[in-house]
């Protein structure tokens, strides 16, 4: 386990490999990207998760990316390793 945030875009590289992918930003205005796991392959049916984004070295916190993880059910030794 790290022992502080990771960048946004360290966050969604290492989400990738576990088919997490951000949902375009053409939907709607605000600071929030939502991370989806799509049922099947270009679906956007499946589990969300809304996280801020104010750029790609907005920080992101222990207790955030746990609650990711545990959203998309992936065990954190996986993620962390």
């Amino acid at each position: 386990m790290p022992k502080g945030p990771l960048s946004l875009k360290k966050l969604l590289k290492k989400l990738k490999p576990f088919g997490i992918i951000p949902l375009s930003r053409n939907r709607g205005k605000g600071s929030e990207i939502i991370l989806l796991k799509p049922e099947k392959k270009d679906s956007l049916k499946g589990p969300q998760y809304p996280i801020k984004n104010h750029g790609k070295g907005t920080e992101i916190y222990i207790p955030v990316i746990n609650a990711v993880l545990r959203r998309f059910g992936i065990e954190q030794k996986d993620f962390w390793d």
